[in-house]
């Protein structure tokens, strides 16, 4: 029932349905909500950063000096500190969405690891696109406050 009304509120743009029903599944039978609302967050994060990443458009930063009297960043350097926060919160992620899979069965657990979590750049791909998802489920979650 989620996943239906999730699917309608993101637009019809969810690409891993099932998955996202296994998940939802998975942390209310484990009662892990508050390692799922992380997963959830870190997700929308994640997307926004990914978004600013893909866009051509110039990082720009503030003209007026840091805290200390330093130069501001250079477009570069502000790139460089969100591809930084980019990482780590992908291994953040990772990790949180392995912490979830440990009350999985093992057929299911397995399908989401080689799926996401596989060193691959389909796996890459896959992950992404996973992490759209669980934007969309944070996006309806926050919407039924």
């Amino acid at each position: 029932k989620t996943v239906d009304e999730l699917y309608l509120y993101s637009g019809n743009k969810l690409k891993n349905m099932h998955e996202m029903m296994l998940l939802i599944e998975l942390a209310d039978k484990s009662g892990k909500d508050k390692l799922f609302y992380d997963i959830q967050f870190t997700a929308k994060y994640l997307n926004g950063l990914g978004k600013i990443l893909q866009s051509n458009v110039a990082i720009t930063t503030q003209k007026k000096p840091g805290e200390n009297g330093e130069p501001s960043p250079t477009a570069e350097e502000a790139r460089e500190k969100i591809m930084g926060e980019y990482k780590t919160n992908m291994v953040k992620f990772t990790n949180y969405l392995k912490d979830l899979l440990i009350d999985a069965d093992e057929t299911e657990r397995k399908e989401i690891e080689e799926k996401y979590l596989a060193l691959s750049r389909t796996s890459m791909v896959n992950l992404t696109t996973l992490i759209y998802d669980l934007s969309w489920l944070k996006r309806y979650y926050n919407s039924k406050r």
